[in-house]
């Protein structure tokens, strides 16, 4: 589907000047993006676009929305009232009923002012939008389970991350036009490989697909390009993801998962200090977030950095004291840098279960194999078995400090065999060096070098 693009830069004072267009297949776009509304309120305002600045007479919706003239004024006012909340949220223009005769759009004073001396282009007036806006420009229960469901995935266990995905399948297959919730899923999908979990590469080439099929219809959806990027990183197309991470910079939106995305891409790239800056970035723009603040904790300590990645880890768990995940890291790193006996106990008091972080039995078995406690480690570690390749990756750590080199780029080849996502991260990880100077490491590269 083709954008409507209009010929000539719009008027001044004009909707257009908002960035509102009415496509002429029935779709109204703000900057160029459909707006996901409901088929009447959508029909409604493409009409009020189309027939600005004049009045839209009630018998014209009558006519050309509703199509028929037994319309009351009681279920258009209806749908009026419905659709101004939407307007509302991005601002620029709004609806303005006339006395016994329909309704007209009313624009708001641009702060662009007019074209000329003095005055900025219209083209200053359409900055870019922020994901969240886009997310809104929806029914009030479908934007409540895009929430939920990204809130389900953020919480990285197994439960949440598939329950977080059906929903979303659900909402996507409910609601096809809403391109925010397209990118929740895609954004989900990726979240299931930064867990460890198995996601077939299918799976991922699945989700890149309608992520260019949607780029086709709304290139500057915010978060697209940084979802894509996201996806060819795991896919370990690192140099098609380098291009699309400048594409999504570029577009300069404040948003924290560009950031959070071009720092995956920077540490398994081996610049772990650059991905650190840009979690920092990412950390600003959302400050509550434990994946963040865990993420650039390991990426200080892959950069050398152990002293702020321990201080990161405090403050994270200082934070966050209800976070298991927050307390469990805080609890490896100690381990990490200075292994200790209490530490062990520590660990023994922590209870593991169905809901419990992805990475807590992993981030336990290297507290207990670098405390010391080699029994304990290794019953943790037979108790992943059933794991599959991709979370048992996350054991290499446990292994090297067993001394048990063999065993550990035994399960980084498995992870390679099924291009793991996020092998290139736990290969460039602190804890994880000693992997580096096996005799296996070089055919291991070589075959994260072609995916």
């Amino acid at each position: 589907m083709m954008r409507h693009l209009a010929d000539s830069p719009p008027l001044i004072g004009s909707p257009g000047q908002h960035g509102y267009t009415a496509r002429d297949d029935g779709f109204v776009c703000l900057h160029g993006i459909p707006l996901h509304l409901p088929p009447k309120e959508r029909a409604v305002l493409h009409l009020l676009l189309s027939r600005w600045p004049d009045v839209v007479p009630k018998e014209e919706f009558a006519s050309r929305v509703w199509r028929s003239p037994l319309m009351s004024d009681e279920s258009l006012a209806r749908c009026v009232a419905q659709l101004r909340p939407a307007l509302e949220t991005h601002g620029g223009i709004s609806i303005r009923s006339v006395y016994r005769t329909g309704y007209r759009l009313t624009v708001q004073a641009s702060e662009a002012g007019a074209n000329g001396p003095g005055g900025a282009s219209v083209a200053t007036t359409l900055r870019p939008l922020s994901r969240l806006v886009h997310e809104a420009m929806a029914q009030p229960r479908q934007v409540a389970t895009l929430v939920h469901a990204r809130q389900l995935s953020n919480q990285r266990t197994r439960a949440s991350m598939a329950r977080a995905e059906l929903l979303l399948r659900e909402l996507v297959a409910q609601a096809p036009d809403y391109l925010s919730a397209k990118l929740g899923l895609a954004e989900c999908v990726a979240g299931a490989v930064s867990c460890g979990l198995t996601v077939p590469r299918s799976s991922l080439i699945e989700s890149l697909t309608q992520l260019r099929l949607i780029e086709e219809q709304a290139p500057h959806l915010p978060g697209l390009h940084a979802e894509m990027a996201h996806l060819h990183d795991c896919l370990w197309q690192f140099t098609e993801a380098g291009h699309l991470h400048n594409q999504a910079a570029s577009a300069a939106v404040q948003d924290d998962q560009i950031h959070h995305y071009r720092a995956w891409h920077q540490w398994g790239t081996g610049q772990a200090r650059a991905a650190a800056e840009s979690l920092q970035r990412a950390l600003e723009l959302n400050p509550f977030s434990v994946p963040l603040a865990v993420m650039r904790a390991r990426c200080l300590a892959a950069g050398g950095e152990l002293a702020a990645g321990l201080t990161q880890a405090r403050q994270l768990a200082d934070s966050a004291p209800d976070s298991a995940a927050a307390q469990i890291y805080l609890l490896g790193y100690r381990a990490f840098v200075e292994p200790r006996a209490e530490l062990i106990g520590e660990a023994e008091h922590i209870t593991l279960g169905p809901g419990s972080w992805a990475f807590a039995a992993s981030t336990l078995a290297y507290v207990f194999a670098r405390c010391g406690a080699r029994e304990q480690a290794l019953s943790l570690m037979r108790r992943s078995t059933d794991d599959g390749a991709n979370m048992r990756a996350n054991y290499i750590g446990p292994l090297l400090c067993l001394d048990k080199g063999d065993e550990a780029m035994a399960l980084a080849m498995a992870a390679a065999q099924l291009g793991c996502g996020q092998l290139p991260l736990i290969v460039n990880a602190a804890e994880n060096s000693r992997l580096r100077s096996h005799p296996g490491f070089s055919d291991l590269r070589a075959r994260m070098d072609k995916p």
